[in-house]
């Protein structure tokens, strides 16, 4: 079973990028992957990029909202560090308070313009040792 990594944008006014932009530099960045569009009653994402279909796939999911981007499937700490570079990327304005978290929400890493997978990893919080929601209230009420 595989965890899910999580790319959310925590702000109440914020959001990451449109679907139809998602889905031209997902091309870009893993051209041949397959493409999944979806109408609002069949699923809460609008467009899914499966990276590697034949093999060991992963998921790349946008959530219609514009606030949520999903990775899940074969892929370990390390690959997902580099889609979360790649989703920060998207969008570098420096107010956008995105995260990079696990769908256990035992860590996270803050997102900031310019990260790099390596600052992903170096910069992760365990929630062990600190608790999110009393370090940033702003985010969770």
């Amino acid at each position: 079973m595989s965890v899910s990594f999580l790319f959310p944008e925590l702000s109440a006014t914020g959001t990451i990028i449109d679907g139809n932009n998602f889905l031209l530099e997902s091309n870009k960045r893993w051209p041949g992957s397959r493409v999944l569009r979806w109408r609002e009653y069949e699923r809460d994402t609008d467009v899914d990029i499966i990276i590697n279909p034949e093999d060991m796939a992963v998921t790349v999911s946008h959530f219609r909202d514009n606030k949520l981007i999903s990775a899940d499937g074969a892929l370990d700490f390390e690959e997902a560090t580099d889609i979360a570079a790649w989703v920060r990327s998207l969008n570098p304005n420096p107010n956008l308070v995105l995260w990079f978290t696990t769908s256990v929400f035992d860590g996270h890493t803050i997102l900031t313009p310019g990260i790099t997978p390596q600052q992903v990893i170096d910069q992760w919080v365990d929630h062990t040792e600190h608790d999110p929601y009393i370090e940033y209230p702003q985010y969770f009420h």
